[in-house]
């Protein structure tokens, strides 16, 4: 989290714009400050699921115990550095493995908050367990006594839907065709097991969508899991027009609003009849006052030549 004002000025190289190039660089730092100020007053990032993997409940031995700090402190520590992922083991007595994966290009501060959150949760929701997966907004952190690497967990599944319904059915297979195009795009094409992307359903509605696999998987484990759990969407989700499922290894989620702005990938779908200067000034200079108003922090030094 930002300790102070000079941590929060280092950004203001961003703010200074010149061409439109720059607004997506303002847009991904006000976010980071809308998520970390989000994060700071609810205490916490906001679990999505967890898991004890079946273990029962039992006093942790003296030397897993302290394996198992250790390697919550090291997912807290490292992912401050790393690419958004790592993985290692702690003990060659009372083995400890563990992995942490920040989903996409959430790396740095941000990724460093949701793991930190999830590593200091897990032990609180799987209590005297040698195994936990954790889910937050951006993250997922896993460990036990067994080697786990390569391997991935499809169950339990677990599911969110939005509100709205769709209003013609022939979405429900153009999602999955979309979806699955998606998967192999993540697997075979770039190989990051991540991927996302949207496209016009029609001159007036976009859809997104991301699917992401934890990175100790392979091309073929990834997309092993992902066909897994998108078999859940038929009993769940599919009359939904926005929907997430995800595993202790995988996650995807559809929806009609772009929700994936902490990226550098330009999304491919615009959206429909926006003129696209006129609706990022606008856009950032919102962004700017609402932040503003819950950070309560004099902007006044910032140079932002933005106006609507």
């Amino acid at each position: 989290m930002f300790q102070s004002l000079w941590q929060i000025t280092k950004l203001s190289k961003y703010f200074m714009i010149g061409t439109q190039g720059k607004v997506r660089s303002i847009c991904f730092s006000f976010l980071l400050l809308l998520s970390f100020k989000s994060f700071s007053t609810k205490g916490k990032a906001q679990s999505l699921g967890s898991n004890c993997e079946n273990t029962t409940q039992q006093t942790l031995t003296g030397a897993y115990q302290t394996n198992l700090d250790r390697i919550l402190t090291w997912m807290s520590s490292d992912a401050a550095t790393s690419n958004g992922y790592n993985h290692t083991t702690i003990g060659t007595n009372s083995s400890v493995y563990g992995l942490y994966d920040c989903g996409g290009d959430a790396v740095g501060y941000f990724c460093q908050f949701c793991i930190s959150t999830a590593a200091r949760e897990a032990p609180q929701l799987c209590s005297n367990r040698e195994s936990a997966v954790v889910w937050n907004d951006y993250c997922i952190i896993r460990y036990s006594n067994e080697d786990f690497f390569g391997k991935a967990m499809t169950y339990p599944i677990w599911h969110t839907l939005g509100t709205k319904n769709i209003s013609n059915t022939t979405e429900i297979q153009i999602a999955e065709d979309f979806v699955r195009s998606l998967i192999g795009k993540a697997t075979n094409e770039t190989h990051q097991l991540y991927y996302k992307d949207g496209f016009n359903l029609s001159a007036t509605e976009s859809r997104y969508g991301v699917v992401q696999c934890t990175r100790d998987l392979t091309n073929e484990g990834c997309r092993q899991c992902l066909e897994d759990i998108l078999t859940e969407v038929p009993k769940c989700c599919e009359q939904k027009v926005t929907w997430m499922v995800w595993s202790g290894s995988c996650l995807i989620r559809y929806d009609d609003h772009m929700f994936y702005l902490l990226a550098n990938q330009p999304p491919s779908a615009p959206a429909p009849n926006q003129k696209t200067g006129e609706f990022e000034s606008c856009y950032i200079t919102s962004v700017i006052n609402f932040v503003k108003e819950l950070w309560k922090i004099d902007y006044s030094s910032l140079i932002v030549n933005i106006s609507c």
